[in-house]
C-alpha cells in the first residue's frame, strides 16, 4: 500500500513538472512571437542645403553670383516644413506624424523619426502650418515655435507665422552687373494659411535599412523665389505683413516655393 502512494506521488510530481515546463516554453513562444510581429525600423532624415542656384550657402552674408550672375547675399533664410508624407515604391503613403521642421541655414540634417524598413520612391511636404498649428501660443522653451523672427507681430498670436523668411541683398539693375554697394536690400515674409505651399519631388528610390540612419538629401533653392519678379522695381523687394501677403509679389512667391526645391 505504501509502495502504491509512493508512485503515486512521484507520478503526481512528474505531470506537475510537465505541466509547469509546458507552460513556460509556451510562454517563451508566445514572447518571442510578440516580438516577431512588432516592425522592424530604420531612422530617416532630411538633409537640407541652402542653395543660391547651384552653389550652397556656407553663412549668411556671403556675396554669391548666381547661374545668370547676378550677387546675392542672405541675411535670413529659414522656413517651416510640415505635413511630411513618404511615398513607398507601391505608391502606398506613409504619413510622418506630430512632425515640423524650421529649417534654417545653421542646421542641416532634421530626423523625421524611426519609419518601417523598405524601399521609397520620394518625399512630399508642405511648406507653411495647418491651421492647428499656426494656432500655437508657444512656450518658451519651444524651439520650433518659440522663434520670434517667424511671427508676424510681436508674439505668435494672432496674427500667427511667417511660413518663409528670407532677407538679403540683390542686385536689381536690368543687366545683374552692379558693383556691391549698388545691390539694394529685400526681405519677404511669406505666411497666412492660404500661402501655405506642398511641395511634391520626384521619383528618388531610397531605402531604410533595419537600425541604420538613411539620409534623404534635398537643395533649397532661394535663388528660385525671383522668378517671374520684377526685382527693378523696389516695391517688389518687400513682403511684410499679412496685407502684403495678398499682393500679386508675395502670390508669385508663393507660386515659386515648389521649385525650390530638389533632389542632390
Amino acid at each position: 500500500m505504501d509502495g502504491n502512494i509512493l508512485k503515486r506521488t512521484k507520478m503526481s510530481r512528474y505531470i506537475s513538472i510537465t505541466i509547469l515546463v509546458t507552460i513556460l516554453l509556451s510562454g517563451i513562444q508566445c514572447t518571442k512571437k510578440d516580438n516577431s510581429s512588432l516592425p522592424v525600423t530604420g531612422q530617416l532624415y532630411l538633409h537640407l542645403h541652402t542653395n543660391i542656384d547651384t552653389t550652397e550657402v556656407e553663412s549668411y552674408n556671403t556675396i554669391i553670383n548666381s547661374n545668370n550672375g547676378r550677387k546675392v547675399s542672405l541675411s535670413l533664410a529659414q522656413m517651416y516644413i510640415s505635413a511630411i508624407e513618404l511615398i513607398k515604391l507601391d505608391g502606398s503613403v506613409l504619413a510622418v506624424t506630430d512632425k515640423v521642421l524650421l529649417k534654417t541655414l545653421e542646421t542641416e540634417s532634421y530626423l523625421l523619426g524611426n519609419v518601417p524598413v523598405g524601399n521609397y520612391k520620394s518625399i512630399r511636404f508642405e511648406v507653411g502650418l495647418n491651421a492647428t498649428e499656426n494656432n500655437i501660443s508657444p512656450a518658451l522653451n519651444d524651439s520650433v515655435f518659440y522663434r520670434p523672427e517667424m511671427w508676424f507681430g510681436t508674439s505668435a498670436q494672432p496674427s500667427g507665422y511667417i511660413f518663409v523668411n528670407i532677407e538679403g541683398k540683390i542686385d536689381t539693375t536690368a543687366n545683374g552687373n552692379s558693383t556691391v554697394a549698388q545691390m539694394a536690400p529685400f526681405s519677404y515674409k511669406i505666411g497666412t494659411i492660404a500661402n501655405s505651399k506642398q511641395v511634391i519631388l520626384p521619383d528618388n528610390n531610397f531605402t531604410v535599412l533595419p537600425n541604420l540612419a538613411e539620409y534623404v538629401h534635398v537643395t533649397v533653392n532661394y535663388m528660385k523665389l525671383f522668378e517671374g519678379v520684377d526685382i527693378t522695381k523696389s516695391y517688389n523687394l518687400s513682403v511684410q505683413n499679412q496685407v502684403d501677403n495678398t499682393g500679386a509679389t508675395a502670390k508669385q512667391i508663393m507660386n515659386n516655393i515648389p521649385n525650390m526645391f530638389r533632389y542632390e
